[in-house]
């Protein structure tokens, strides 16, 4: 809690500091404030700058945070040269001592400016993206800088882990709510799934020797859906197949949650699962549809429990398939473009 009020000080203090001064302009529509608190001599090249910033996103209403590195638990640390860096930022960056703030500001226009469709729907041309970096040490050999990158891996894995278990809490709470406030009966996993059989299979349980071919639709607590194979307004019917083995060449695993609760299941069963974010996706944003931390709801069906062989003899004849369907594609457009080729 202290180092997340720390940041938000330090972040206003740099804010307010920059707001006095005017915009300098750079190249490519991006405009910048140095705040010089720092000591020393400005970075030279062939030194490495150790940083850590705050990307926000402001729709003209309100500001979003994007990117923070305190949030990931470390610094980054780059190497300062005219080679790894555009010319833009070299010239701003040049100027910079340790204990340096630099806010930036530029428009989503200008950012993706050659690139339009990588732009994320939830941003808008006349908006703009604002960096916040304060130079947090400087370092004159690549030695140093790869100890201190060291020590910063470190202290992120460190810091991964310790709001993994907060996130998990959190996770475990805002289910066992949801399904109490529903007066839903169900089982738990050891890592945190919930269960709701909706119909019961038959035979044995589904296990590590086997893969399964499965019906689902995926969604969010609030009931928005963000995935499915029954629904065609998502563009793919087929059923999904879900290796469970260890052989890779038998087809690819789903998220651990599903994993662990396809496991107390059999052929023929349908089920709801109620998955917490670190058995999902976890701090990955899955874009608009899906916020980072996403706790999920997911209907299956348990439509086939096929062993090893009857798993390869099934991805044999669809390879066969897929590879029939290439070949008429191939001989169509063979057909519809004949050699012309001038002959001697």
């Amino acid at each position: 809690m202290r180092k997340i009020s720390y940041f938000l000080m330090l972040s206003a203090v740099v804010l307010f500091s920059s707001c006095q001064q005017q915009w300098q302009k750079a190249d490519e529509g991006m405009q910048y404030k140095i705040i010089a608190d720092g000591k020393g001599e400005a970075i030279k090249p062939g030194q490495f700058m150790e940083f850590h910033f705050t990307s926000v996103w402001n729709d003209g209403k309100k500001d979003s945070i994007i990117n923070n590195t305190r949030d990931m638990g470390s610094p980054q640390i780059i190497p300062f040269d005219s080679v790894s860096l555009p010319p833009m930022y070299y010239k701003i960056f040049k100027q910079l001592k340790k204990g340096d703030s630099l806010t930036t500001k530029m428009l989503t226009d200008s950012i993706f400016k050659k690139q339009p469709e990588a732009m994320p729907p939830f941003m808008k041309k006349g908006q703009y993206l604002f960096t916040n970096l304060r130079v947090t040490n400087i370092y004159k050999t690549k030695e140093e800088a790869d100890k201190a990158r060291e020590a910063g891996m470190a202290a992120a894995q460190e810091a991964a882990k310790v709001k993994a278990v907060v996130q998990t809490k959190t996770d475990d709470k805002i289910l066992a709510d949801f399904l109490a406030k529903n007066n839903t009966k169900t089982t738990k996993t050891a890592n945190g799934t919930y269960i709701e059989v909706v119909q019961a299979g038959t035979g044995a349980l589904i296990d590590t020797s086997v893969v399964v071919k499965i019906n689902y639709t995926g969604k969010l607590l609030n009931g928005k859906v963000f995935d499915s194979n029954t629904d065609p307004s998502k563009g793919h019917l087929d059923p999904l197949t879900v290796n469970l083995t260890n052989n890779p060449a038998l087809g690819g695993g789903v998220i651990p949650g599903m994993t662990e609760a396809l496991k107390t299941l059999s052929k023929g069963a349908k089920a709801k699962l109620y998955i917490p974010s670190g058995q999902a996706y976890g701090p990955q944003a899955g874009g608009p549809d899906m916020p980072a931390n996403s706790n999920l709801i997911f209907d299956v069906e348990i439509l086939d429990v096929l062993n090893k062989d009857a798993a390869k003899a099934a991805m044999d004849v669809q390879q066969k398939k897929m590879m029939d369907m290439q070949k008429r594609y191939t001989d169509s457009m063979r057909k519809a473009q004949p050699d012309t080729t001038m002959r001697k």
